[in-house]
């Protein structure tokens, strides 16, 4: 175990190094841009992040400068029981002369292929309340939702998050079990402003996209990332990444959300790109200082 242990803090000490002198010759900025009137969240499958990615400085390198876009980005896919990948992205980050802090959920899944959520945010715009893993009592989901609740520190919109992977296989069935997972969460905290967002694996075969107003009626919540966008990086063309807010929190959108293709921020191959990840961050603005609830 203590081989195992020093392994691990060598390639730990030996990423940071390196992202030090990459953190210059690739350009990646360590100015500061907080803005007084909106965040951005984000919502991004890294796809099996583990070690292995985390101990490629060019990869995380990305990664890095990808979460510092936006004040909060909801991460799903992390597959690493150690810890380390994830306290690596964190360092790199600070490479960056950026203070982010994350909340990490349980390692979840009906398989051996374990996987967790977090949330890591901007501690100069965003702070926690609160978090918990969804109850899960009828075995509807295969990662049960991971719930937390944030409020924007210079202003007065405060929130919960909920995030989630579906199960490709069963997402119809995952995708029409959110809205009881919302309904909860509302009644637990008292607090009326949603975002669900993550991987829903909801195009391409998995779900008919055609019958999301049925499970999220217009005059209940907002589908924020519409139909026609792709937010695959190579081969598909699927909505698989999706933020939805409730009506509530209508009044907090700011109005912008898109897809961030992030090959073409950060002049990437296609080959490069999928070193990161195959999904892209998709993400969503939102007022800090008109909230009414």
């Amino acid at each position: 175990m203590a081989n195992l242990n020093q392994k691990y803090l060598f390639i730990f000490i030996t990423v940071f190094l390196l992202l030090l002198s990459l953190s210059q010759s690739y350009g990646l900025s360590s100015q500061t841009d907080v803005s007084n009137e909106r965040i951005k969240i984000a919502s991004f499958n890294i796809q099996v992040f583990g070690k292995s990615k985390a101990s490629k400085p060019n990869v995380i390198k990305v990664l890095a400068a990808i979460t510092t876009e936006f004040d909060m980005v909801a991460i799903q896919e992390i597959r690493d029981k150690t810890g380390i990948a994830v306290k690596i992205l964190r360092l790199a980050i600070e490479s960056l002369g950026k203070d982010y802090k994350y909340i990490i959920g349980p390692r979840l899944g009906r398989t051996k292929s374990r996987e967790q959520y977090l949330y890591i945010y901007d501690t100069r715009t965003i702070e926690m309340i609160g978090s918990y893993t969804h109850n899960d009592i009828s075995d509807e989901f295969h990662r049960q939702p991971f719930v937390a609740y944030f409020k924007a520190r210079n202003g007065n919109f405060d929130f919960l998050l909920i995030n989630i992977h579906t199960d490709p296989d069963e997402a119809t069935k995952e995708i029409r079990a959110l809205p009881k997972v919302i309904t909860y969460a509302q009644e637990l905290f008292g607090e009326d402003d949603i975002i669900l967002l993550g991987d829903f694996n909801s195009d391409c075969g998995y779900f008919e996209e055609s019958t999301y107003e049925i499970i999220f009626p217009a005059d209940k919540y907002g589908w924020l990332i519409k139909n026609n966008e792709d937010t695959t990086v190579k081969g598909t063309n699927c909505t698989y990444d999706r933020i939805v807010i409730t009506a509530s929190a209508n009044e907090d959108y700011a109005g912008s959300s898109s897809v961030y293709v992030f090959d073409a921020a950060f002049d990437l191959t296609e080959k490069q790109a999928s070193k990161v990840s195959d999904h892209y961050p998709v993400w969503a603005e939102f007022y800090i200082d008109k909230d009414n609830d």
